[in-house]
C-alpha cells in the first residue's frame, strides 16, 4: 500500500510560531490593561508584534509550500522515468500492489530487441525520442490508467486488469505489431522488435515482484527463440532457472578446482601423406552428477554468467602446458570473441607463455567468423599483435557466419578451417563440393593454409583431396584423445611426426 505522507516540520513550525505570537500579544495587552502610564506604548508593542507576527506566519507557510512542490517534484523524479515519463519499476509495483485481492492481473514484460544496437544506431537523442514514442504507443494499448512502466533501459511492463487468455493472445499480437510500426522520431528506416512475456498473476500468489518475475522469464524465454514474438509463463521456466543456476554454481567450483573437473583432450590434424601436423584442445567438463559434459553445453553457459574469461584462461593455459610435450607439431585452441575483443588478449597470452614456458611458435589460435563481423581497428590490432607474437592464427567453422573475401585480406589470418557441415554432405550435394572447391581456390589466392573438419568417411577423403584440401581433422582418423595418447602417437614414431591409420570401421557419431 501507498504511505500515508507525516506532517512536515513546517507545518508544526508555523503553527508554533503562530501560538507563540498571540499569547506574546495577549500578555502584552494584560500589561497595557493594568499599567495607565504605559498603556500606549505596549499596546504599540503589541500591535507591531501581532503585524510582524503575522508577517513571519504567511512567510513560513509560503515557505513550507516551496518546500512541498520541491519534494513533489522529487518524489516525481524518483518514481518516473526521465525519458518517458512512465512510472519506474518501484511504482509500478506499488500499484500493482494497492489491487484488491480479488483481482486477476494480466502482466506483461516488454523487452526491446538489440536494445544498445538501437541507439548505436541512431544516437542518443534520437534513440531517447524513439523510446519516448514507443512508451506512448504502449500508453494506448492499455485500459488502466498508469499502468504502463519502463522499468529497465530496453525493457517497458504493464499490467492489465481481468485479462483473460484468450484476449492475452491478441493484446500481445497488438502490442507487436504497434512497437513495429516506423517511428517518426527516427530519421532512418529502423525495425524495431521486442520480445514479450506474459504472466498472470493474482495478490495471493505472493507479492507484486512475483508477477513481474514470471513476466521476466517468459521474455527471456522468447528472445531465446529468436526474439520478435511472445511467450506465456510456464512453471517448467522456473525448472530450466534453477537448473541453469545450479550449473552456473557447478562452473564456478569446477574452475576453482585445481585439476580434474575441466581437461583438454585433443583431436590430431593429418596432412595429405597421412602424417600428423597438429593438434586441436577440445576442452570437456567431468561432472560429478550428469558426466562428461560438451563444450556446446557449458561454453554459452560460461558466456551468460560471465564466467568465459576464465575459462578461456584454463583452456589456454593448459594447451600452453601440454604444448612444451609435443614440440614438432602446432597445437591449436579456441578462444571466445568475448577473450578477443576485453582488450587483454595480448597481456593474457604473454603472461602464459611466461608462466608456462611455451613457444608461440608450436601455437595455434582459432577464431570465430564473429571476430572478423566487427571489423573494429582495435580488434585488427590486437590479431596483429597475437601474430606479431609468433601464433599462428585461424578461423574456426568457416562458412558459416559472415566473412567475407574483404575481411580475409583486412585481417592477420593465416588459416581458415571448413565447417563440418559442408563436409558432411561432399559428394552428395554438389553446391557442397563447389563450396569447398571455392574456399580452397580463394585460400591459395590468398596464400591461407585450409583445413576440413568433422571428416569421417574415406568417401569424404578422397573428395577433399579431389578439390585440393589435404589438410584434415575427424573421427575417421581419431576421435579427441587424452595428452597421453598424443605422447603415445609421437613416441611410436620415434619422436618424429606421426603417421596416423584411419580408425578401425571409420567413425560413428558426431566429430567433437
Amino acid at each position: 500500500m501507498s504511505p500515508v505522507p507525516a506532517r512536515q516540520p513546517l507545518d508544526i513550525l508555523s503553527t508554533a510560531a503562530a501560538l507563540s505570537i498571540m499569547a506574546l500579544m495577549v500578555v502584552l495587552l494584560v500589561i497595557a490593561t493594568n499599567d495607565p502610564a504605559n498603556r500606549s506604548l505596549v499596546t504599540t508593542v503589541a500591535i507591531g508584534l501581532g503585524a510582524s507576527g503575522l508577517i513571519l506566519y504567511r512567510q513560513l507557510r509560503k515557505n513550507q509550500g516551496g518546500l512541498k512542490m520541491s519534494e513533489a517534484r522529487a518524489h516525481y523524479s524518483a518514481t518516473h522515468d526521465p525519458v518517458t515519463q512512465l512510472p519506474t519499476k518501484s511504482l509500478f509495483l506499488d500499484r500493482m500492489g494497492d489491487l484488491p485481492d480479488e483481482a486477476r492481473v494480466g502482466v506483461f514484460c516488454i523487452g526491446l530487441d538489440q536494445f544498445e544496437e538501437l541507439y548505436d544506431f541512431l544516437g542518443h537523442d534520437v534513440g531517447d525520442r524513439v523510446i519516448a514514442e514507443l512508451s506512448k504507443r504502449l500508453a494506448t494499448v492499455c485500459p488502466e490508467t498508469d499502468a504502463v512502466a519502463r522499468i529497465a533501459d530496453g525493457v517497458f511492463a504493464l499490467y492489465w486488469r481481468d485479462l483473460t487468455p484468450a484476449k492475452a493472445e491478441g493484446v500481445a499480437a497488438q502490442l507487436l505489431r504497434l512497437l513495429a510500426a516506423p517511428c517518426e522520431a527516427a530519421s532512418r528506416d529502423t525495425v524495431i522488435s521486442a520480445s514479450i512475456g506474459l504472466a498472470f498473476w493474482t495478490p495471493a500468489d505472493g507479492r507484486p515482484e512475483e508477477g513481474l518475475r514470471r513476466a521476466r522469464l517468459a521474455m527471456a524465454g522468447a528472445r531465446k527463440h529468436g526474439g520478435a514474438g511472445w511467450r506465456a509463463f510456464d512453471p517448467a521456466m522456473d525448472s530450466e532457472l534453477r537448473e541453469r543456476k545450479a550449473m552456473e554454481a557447478d562452473l564456478r567450483a569446477a574452475l576453482a578446482q585445481p585439476e580434474g573437473a575441466l581437461t583438454l583432450s585433443y583431436q590430431p590434424q593429418i596432412n595429405a601423406k597421412g602424417a600428423m601436423t597438429g593438434v586441436e584442445a577440445l576442452m570437456r567438463w567431468n561432472h560429478p552428477v550428469r558426466g562428461v559434459i560438451s563444450p556446446t553445453v557449458f561454453v554459452p553457459l560460461a558466456e551468460n554468467c560471465g564466467l568465459s574469461e576464465a575459462v578461456d584462461r584454463f583452456a589456454l593455459k593448459q594447451a600452453f602446458i601440454d604444448s612444451r610435450r609435443w614440440p614438432s607439431i602446432r597445437t591449436a585452441i579456441n578462444i571466445s570473441a568475448t577473450q578477443v575483443q576485453a582488450g587483454d588478449l595480448v597481456g593474457l597470452l604473454q603472461g602464459l607463455l611466461t608462466e608456462t614456458g611455451a613457444s608461440a611458435k608450436s601455437l595455434e589460435i582459432e577464431i570465430t567468423e564473429s571476430v572478423l563481423l566487427s571489423d573494429d581497428p582495435e580488434t585488427y590490432e590486437t590479431l596483429k599483435a597475437v601474430r606479431k607474437m609468433g601464433f599462428t592464427l585461424a578461423i574456426d567453422d568457416f562458412g558459416t557466419g559472415y566473412s567475407s573475401l574483404g575481411y580475409l585480406r583486412r585481417f592477420p589470418i593465416d588459416k581458415i578451417k571448413i565447417d563440418r557441415s559442408f563436409v558432411t554432405h561432399l559428394g552428395m550435394q554438389p553446391e557442397s563440393d563447389a563450396i569447398v572447391r571455392a574456399i580452397v581456390e580463394m585460400a591459395e589466392a590468398l596464400d591461407l593454409k585450409v583445413l576440413a573438419e568433422g571428416v569421417e568417411t574415406r568417401a569424404q577423403v578422397d573428395r577433399l583431396a579431389i578439390v585440393g584440401c589435404g589438410d584434415i581433422q575427424g573421427f575417421y582418423f581419431s576421435r579427441p584423445v587424452e595428452a597421453e595418447a598424443i605422447d603415445r602417437m609421437l613416441a611410436r614414431d620415434g619422436g618424429q611426426t606421426p603417421r596416423i591409420q584411419a580408425a578401425k570401421g571409420g567413425a560413428k557419431g558426431q566429430a567433437a
